[in-house]
């Protein structure tokens, strides 16, 4: 009977302080489960994209290792019947109040939210400005430039078809050389060269080979 008693006895006291301890005889009060190690981790199940997709109503924070695809840490964040697998990632740096990503693209399906003042800007998006002193021929990768002419004598800019839609550039003539655009593009005065010294032209593409070119232009 007193076996009994102290058996009992114990069996209450486990369940009304039951911590767990793998590696440490004193487990910390406020966790159930402690493990402790100074050469050693915890390896967690490990699984390809599709056998995640297998597990049977996956509960909410449910924790794997994916092995394949985007490798790395996944934590359901949805419901058993709805999970919602968050690749828990080290892409983001974070230092202070500012984040980086380290590869890869950065893609917005709403808004981009920023302060409202005169002082708020976006940084990393310095002027492009592009020099040129003699015949030129546009390409794509001068989309949202700026081409400065900077020839003492005419020149021509070629403009050709197969732009991307909504290529967009500024063409300034800097130097006393008048500027030609040749090419198909839309003018609705029909001019083809730009005005004078320290005129500014604009190319936009706004597609099917639908190019305007307009500004500070004359014959």
């Amino acid at each position: 009977m007193k076996k009994n008693l102290i058996i009992v006895g114990l069996f209450l006291t486990s369940q009304m302080f039951a911590k767990t301890g793998i590696g440490t005889t004193a487990p910390n009060a406020s966790a159930k489960l402690e493990i402790a190690s100074t050469d050693k981790g915890l390896l967690i199940p490990r699984m390809t994209s599709a056998q995640r997709g297998l597990i049977s109503l996956p509960a909410n924070g449910l924790l794997v290792y994916q092995t394949d695809g985007v490798i790395g840490f996944y934590v359901n964040s949805g419901t058993s019947a709805s999970p919602s697998w968050l690749r828990i990632n080290t892409d983001w740096t974070k230092s202070g109040n500012d984040i980086s990503f380290t590869t890869g693209n950065v893609s917005l399906s709403g808004n981009l939210a920023g302060g409202n003042s005169s002082s708020s800007n976006i940084s990393g998006f310095a002027a492009n400005i592009t020099s040129i002193s003699a015949n030129y021929s546009i390409t794509s990768a001068d989309n949202g430039k700026v081409i400065q002419s900077t020839s003492a004598s005419a020149i021509t800019i070629t403009i050709p078809t197969g732009l991307p839609t909504g290529f967009n550039c500024t063409v300034v003539q800097m130097g006393a050389g008048q500027v030609t655009f040749s090419g198909t593009y839309l003018n609705r005065t029909g001019f083809t060269k730009t005005a004078s010294q320290y005129s500014v032209v604009s190319i936009l593409h706004l597609g099917s080979n639908s190019i305007l070119v307009t500004g500070e232009m004359s014959n």
